[in-house]
């Protein structure tokens, strides 16, 4: 996997705004940081983690709403995934193995599948591009995050150290017109993400959190993990091409 691992957060630079000709704030300590969280991610060969997210809604009478999901993903390097999520109304799973991913809807027990390019990026990439399917978090752990970041948001800053589930975190933060990003990673062997929280500025200041945890690093994971098996009873309901 190397440089091209990918994981699975939220994906934050769709609500970026180019900001090249504005005043920048940026903060070398969160640029260095960055920087060993990416190095350290681009020298895994493969990993699995868990996900768990917030995010806030408006209901029917503009109140805040909760909607919680948990997500288990696995990735060997560059080609192999997946991503099992769960919710209070649906769970669902996506399979790639480098040549097709199969999207599983286990509420409806019927699947998708799709060929896709050959490694993990090109793949999400693919699936956005073509099929505007969005997984959790590409672009949080792109090998060019920290250069996007610098391109894309005004501020960039360094907040300090604090405790997450007892374990010590650095936090960072970045912000644009659009959004304000609070990252924490964790200050321990391993610079690894374990919690970010989204503010949508233009959205009521809705929040969204997402928390790593259960990281394995370097796992053996079989192949078969990546591949999907339809049980007996499932549909085949589509076999999806990409767009012309």
């Amino acid at each position: 996997m190397k440089k091209y691992i990918t994981l699975f957060v939220l994906s934050i630079l769709p609500y970026a705004t180019f900001a090249q000709n504005e005043d920048k704030k940026i903060d070398i300590d969160a640029v260095m940081l960055f920087d060993q969280m990416g190095e350290a991610i681009g020298e895994l060969s493969a990993v699995s983690f868990h996900l768990s997210t917030i995010t806030e809604v408006l209901d029917g009478d503009k109140k805040i709403e909760n909607k919680y999901n948990e997500c288990d993903v696995k990735m060997v390097g560059p080609d192999k995934l997946s991503v099992k999520q769960h919710s209070k109304d649906k769970h669902s799973a996506y399979y790639y193995n480098g040549k097709i991913i199969t999207y599983y809807s286990f509420n409806e027990n019927n699947y998708i599948t799709v060929d896709a390019p050959d490694n993990i990026i090109d793949m999400i990439d693919f699936m956005h591009d073509n099929f505007s399917m969005d997984f959790p978090a590409a672009d949080f752990f792109y090998p060019t995050f920290t250069d996007d970041i610098i391109e894309n948001f005004n501020n960039i800053s360094y907040i300090g150290l604090d405790l997450l589930g007892g374990e010590e975190c650095n936090i960072a933060q970045i912000e644009n017109e659009n959004v304000i990003v609070k990252i924490w990673i964790s200050d321990e062997a391993h610079t690894l993400p374990k919690q970010f929280e989204i503010t949508y500025k233009k959205k009521d200041n809705l929040k969204y959190k997402a928390t790593f945890s259960d990281w394995q690093l370097n796992p053996e994971i079989n192949d078969n993990v990546f591949d999907f098996t339809p049980p007996a009873s499932a549909r085949l309901i589509s076999v999806l091409m990409a767009k012309s």
